[in-house]
C-alpha cells in the first residue's frame, strides 16, 4: 500500500515537471521519457501509447527514433541528424 502512494506521488511531481514552463527543455524531455518508461502493465492503463519525447504527441510517432515525424524532419533540417537522406520512391 505504501509502494503504490509512492508511486502516485512521484507520478504527480514528474507531472508537474513536465507541465512547468521554467524548467529547462531537455529536463522536460528526461521526465517525460521516464514517464512513458514506468507506465504500469496491469489493468485497463496497461497499453502503452507512444508519445514523442521533445513535444508529447501520440501521433505520426516514428518507430526508430521515437519523435513525431514533423520533430524528425526539423532535427533533420536543423541538422541534428547525420546521414539520413529523403527516400524517393
Amino acid at each position: 500500500m505504501i509502494n503504490l502512494c509512492q508511486k502516485n506521488a512521484a507520478l504527480k511531481l514528474l507531472k508537474s515537471i513536465n507541465q512547468n514552463n521554467n524548467i529547462n527543455n531537455g529536463i522536460k524531455i528526461y521526465v517525460n521519457y521516464i514517464m512513458t518508461k514506468n507506465v504500469s502493465r496491469n489493468g485497463i492503463s496497461s497499453r502503452k501509447h507512444k508519445i514523442c519525447l521533445s513535444t508529447g504527441k501520440r501521433s505520426g510517432i516514428l518507430k526508430n527514433f521515437s519523435f513525431s515525424r514533423y520533430r524528425v524532419k526539423s532535427l533533420i533540417l536543423n541538422n541534428r541528424y547525420t546521414n539520413i537522406k529523403k527516400n524517393n520512391f
